[in-house]
């Protein structure tokens, strides 16, 4: 069978023009030999059904997308499934027979025919996109269309004969236009009974306008010879009754007759009508010869949402049965324009009918499988996240409707494959679906499960998220935590309370006694990660003690003080690879964090126009082999893929010499070189950062802004900020030497120490940075790197902020920016990152958008904060937390596609605060009635500090949004709201102002 099968994948993969697989099973890689990850995406059976995962899977993570052709190739151990032969597919289309020693885990299990029955995931945990008994379930015709039927799904009337046992939900008795009808031995037999249930239907009001009635078994058992469905004259009641019975006599227990109406597909009239009831006067000539049905495919979205992923048209004469495997497939737009409905409008309108049907189709099958057993539905995580719908369009008095035919788990998918270009293929606005995300998403998270994480500081109320998804995770938490009463401390698996700190000037010593407890605690953590910006530092320190993967300790101390950043990016017009080589010196200590790299970085500006033209070339042969990973050069990798395979089949070195993509496991993280942060196909970083300097004394603001040389001059108007703080804390537009120096002296009066305002970097000193003020829009750009690799990029809009003091005002996602620029800001973020030496982590990126390009305000070397982590779980189905733990672990948090995943609606919220919504959040807006609208669904809801309490220097209490399928509608119920709940109060807090920047 297996020599069938792979016969099969050989001549699939030749006519879709792709190379035939390569057999490396002579060689028998290791892991810490090949390119694969942890990450193992397994489909069990015939290459046909899910050739569209594999192929997509292995663009996204090659050789982490197995087909076994033989149950022989996996086993069970414990509650692991494990593969020990399998075909991996990788970039390009690319396959390979490898064998694996040891075997790889299976993190997310599929099966089709012929082993679809097989029971090899008994008593395994992997997580499984389908099962033998969930296909048997929604296969079966009778039992799809009772339970869609109750759901008020429209489907051809039908009377169903059945022999007990029934699955699971059907009942005797009428559901719809569906008669279910139980048989027992004396029943079946008595042929007067059946006769009378046949004529009552026939008669009955929903057959009156059909030709004909369609008989077929569920058991899908042959009649005469003829195999499949039975179309006979409605009028024919004995000749009916008597294939019925004909039928009745090849029943096995379970199964049944169905007795159904015909449903004659769309065909063009003179006058035609949609759902609306909106007459369409376009219409051309008919082609009574075409006869179609539309296959709909519906994948579960990681938030249990059901999304559209592919629509098609299978096509074929009226006067024949149409066939899923040998009907050609179209677009549903071309065959309604081959049916004469030209009107855009109608042909959108006729899309969103066949869509909102197949979508509630798979609603059903969600709700249906989460009240089954682990046993019903087939293993302990098994659930279908993806499904067909076969469906018609069909003319009745005038108005065209859609009518559900049945669901089938993976026939769709094979039917519908198609070389990219078509139509169809998913390229249509509302197809959000994707084979891929559910399916990484799940293996994601069973990787993850149990692993021991150490978290650097619990931050404050606006972190608690962070021990609820922790738990919903099956993560182990160790807390280091200053507070000793913190509320998190009961959360947590370990909690180490470290009094002094916030003392970050003494982090090398926190160091040493954070990694004596983790020794002492007996459990080597899986990953080190940190969520607050004053831990950032430490926490690289902490990696770097432990060997765990995490930032360089140069890096972080270069994205945490603002000035660094900047002065770092324009210095890397001049700065030689060879600065970065190196890293931190061993002997460089955190005591005083940022002398050494100041004076680095100003020896290398003055070096400005210095390197010598052979040091500039040999600067570009350094760099040349990282453009593939900068610019996710796909075509370039692929071929560096095939040309390394095809060496080390050469050399018969495959375990030698082919090191993972990621970077071997072996490696120590310590020694890999940060990347050199030149790309060649962008603009250099230093195009990026903004001229600005570090202020400690009045001396350093007058240098700063009377520099003679003029290279380093900051110029008015300018802004002063901490240099290591963080919420617009202390921010303020100055736009003179004189008022600089005013701003300086309070802040040193005001923002001394830790305890004047904890949480906002004055554990580093209360430092300031000059920066020049930049025009523009603002913008927020959350990445996900893994080893200098973007996996994911998503883009905010800032409203204009609230002056003085520079405080966020509202926000909203996606971007309304056009594509062009949301890129170009992309780009910028991920250089800077790379520049700076940050490749690995979830890093929120703050810019602006000027008429020249971004500029870069700061970066912030952890996770997004307030309401950023919700909004883009929400939309785009991604965990940044999530995804900020596996970096961590030294998991790449791999999605479909880094850029271009389609969001799921618009979030539109506004920054409550305080000074401005006191007398709103103590009466109409109490917290009490937000988290009820909030749970209500009438708002999302982000609570930042658990106390209403004002001052000065104050931080947002809440953000206030709301989520609509388009922009414009979430402003105005977004502006509504606000009006109602009395949080727009101008011209103080003018939400109109705030949120006009988004139109």
């Amino acid at each position: 069978m297996e020599k069938s099968l792979f016969h099969t994948l050989q001549s699939t993969l030749k006519e879709l023009g792709l190379p035939k697989t390569r057999d490396w099973t002579p060689l028998c890689p290791t892991p810490g030999d090949c390119y694969y990850t942890e990450m193992c995406i397994c489909v069990l059976g015939s290459p046909l059904p899910y050739l569209s995962l594999l192929l997509e899977a292995g663009q996204v993570s090659p050789g982490d997308s197995l087909l076994c052709l033989s149950p022989s190739w996996l086993s069970r151990s414990a509650s692991m499934l494990l593969v020990h032969t399998a075909v991996a597919f990788d970039l390009g289309g690319h396959s390979s027979l490898l064998q694996f020693n040891p075997p790889r885990r299976v993190t997310y299990f599929l099966s089709c025919a012929p082993f679809a029955g097989e029971d090899l995931t008994r008593g395994t945990d992997c997580p499984m996109g389908g099962s033998d008994k969930l296909g048997q379930f929604w296969g079966d015709i009778l039992t799809a269309r009772v339970l869609l039927q109750r759901e008020k799904i429209k489907c051809p009337a039908t009377l169903a004969l059945l022999l007990p046992p029934a699955q699971r939900g059907v009942e005797e008795g009428h559901v719809g236009d569906t008669e279910v009808v139980f048989l027992d031995s004396e029943t079946q037999k008595g042929t007067d009974f059946i006769q009378n249930k046949i004529h009552a239907f026939l008669e009955c009001d929903a057959l009156k306008q059909a030709e004909k009635v369609v008989l077929r078994s569920t058991g899908g058992r042959c009649v005469n010879g003829v195999a499949g469905p039975i179309y006979l004259p409605q009028g024919n009641k004995e000749e009916v009754c008597k294939k019925v019975q004909q039928l009745l006599s090849l029943l096995l227990p379970g199964q049944s007759v169905l007795v159904e109406a015909y449903i004659a597909p769309l065909r063009p009239g003179p006058q035609v009508q949609d759902h609306r009831h909106v007459q369409c006067t376009d219409c051309s000539s008919p082609t009574p010869e075409l006869s179609f049905r539309v296959c709909a495919i519906v994948t579960r979205s990681p938030q249990n949402v059901p999304l559209l992923y592919k629509l098609v048209c299978k096509v074929g004469s009226s006067g024949a049965p149409l066939s899923h495997l040998h009907s050609l497939s179209q677009s549903l737009e071309t065959t309604l324009s081959d049916l004469g409905f030209t009107d855009t409008a109608t042909v959108a309108s006729l899309r969103r009918q066949v869509t909102n049907a197949a979508l509630a189709c798979f609603r059903v099958v969600m709700e249906t499988e989460s009240g089954m057993t682990p046993e019903q539905r087939g293993g302990i995580s098994a659930q279908s996240d993806l499904i067909g719908v076969d469906l018609l369009l069909t003319v009745s008095n005038s108005v065209i409707s859609t009518i559900v035919l049945g669901l089938h788990p993976s026939l769709c998918l094979h039917s519908s494959f198609q070389k990219p270009g078509f139509g169809g293929s998913g390229t249509q606005s509302d197809c959000h679906g994707n084979l891929l995300h559910t399916p990484l998403t799940r293996s994601q998270c069973y990787l993850m499960e149990g692993k021991t994480i150490l978290i650097i500081g619990a931050g404050g109320f606006s972190k608690k998220f962070v021990w609820e998804a922790a738990k919903k995770y099956h993560l182990k938490i160790m807390l280091v935590e200053s507070d000793p009463s913190h509320f998190a401390s009961h959360l947590v698996d370990h909690f180490f309370p470290l009094p002094d700190l916030p003392d970050h000037r003494r982090d090398d010593q926190h160091c040493v006694r954070i990694c004596e407890w983790v020794a002492a605690a007996g459990r080597q953590p899986d990953g080190c990660v940190c969520f607050w910006d004053d831990c950032v530092i430490l926490t690289a320190l902490v990696c770097q003690k432990l060997g765990l993967r995490g930032l360089p300790v140069e890096a972080a101390h270069i994205a945490k003080e603002k000035s660094s950043t900047h002065l770092h990016l324009l210095g890397l017009t001049k700065v030689r690879p060879a600065l970065f080589a190196g890293g931190m010196p061993a002997n460089e200590s955190n005591t005083r964090p940022f002398m050494k790299k100041k004076t680095a970085l100003s020896e290398s500006l003055n070096h400005c126009g210095e390197l010598r033209m052979e040091e500039r070339s040999r600067q570009l042969d350094l760099i040349i082999d990282d453009v593939a990973d900068i610019e996710r050069n796909s075509l370039r990798a692929m071929m560096e893929f095939g040309r390394d395979r095809e060496k080390m089949a050469l050399k018969g070195e495959y375990g030698k010499t082919h090191q993972p993509l990621c970077g071997g496991s072996d490696t120590p993280v310590s020694t890999r070189l940060p990347c050199p942060g030149m790309p060649l196909l962008s603009p250099c970083p230093s195009a990026y950062a903004v001229p600005c300097a570090h202020i400690e004394s009045a001396l350093d603001l007058k240098n700063a802004v009377n520099d003679e040389a003029e290279r380093q001059k900051v110029r008015f108007p300018a802004i002063m900020k901490l240099e290591y703080g963080a919420g617009a804390v202390g921010v303020k537009k100055v736009e003179s030497l004189e008022e600089s120096l005013a701003h300086l002296e309070k802040i040193a009066g005001d923002l001394r120490e830790e305890t004047d305002y904890p949480g906002i970097g004055l554990g580093f000193g209360n430092a300031m940075t000059l920066m020049e003020f930049i025009c523009g829009t603002e913008h927020d750009v959350d990445l996900l790197l893994f080893d200098g690799q973007l996996e994911g990029a998503f883009v905010s809009d800032n409203g204009p902020t609230r002056m003085p003091s520079f405080t966020e005002t509202a926000a909203q996602m996606p971007s309304s920016l056009p594509a062009d620029k949301r890129e170009q800001l992309v780009q910028a973020a991920y250089h800077s990152c790379l520049a700076c030496g940050l490749r690995d982590g979830v890093f929120n990126v703050e810019l602006k958008m000027t008429t020249l390009g971004p500029r870069l305000i700061e970066i912030n070397a952890r996770m997004g904060g307030f309401y950023l982590r919700d909004w883009i779980q929400q939309l785009y189905g991604v965990d940044i937390l999530l995804a900020a733990f596996m970096v961590a672990c030294g998991i790449p948090p791999r999605l479909p596609s880094a850029t271009a995943l389609p969001a799921l609606g618009h979030f539109v919220g506004i920054m409550c605060v305080v000074s401005q919504h006191l007398q709103a959040l103590k009466t109409i807006a109490r917290p009490e009635r937000l988290r009820q609208l909030h749970q209500e669904g009438a708002l999302w809801l982000n609570e930042l500090e658990d106390e209403i309490i004002s001052g000065e220097y104050e931080e947002p209490y809440c953000n206030v949004a709301v989520r609509g399928v388009r922009p414009d509608d979430a402003h105005q119920r977004l502006l509504a709201l606000c009006q109602g709940l009395g949080l727009h109060c101008p011209p103080h807090y003018d939400l109109e102002y705030f949120l006009s920047h988004f139109k």
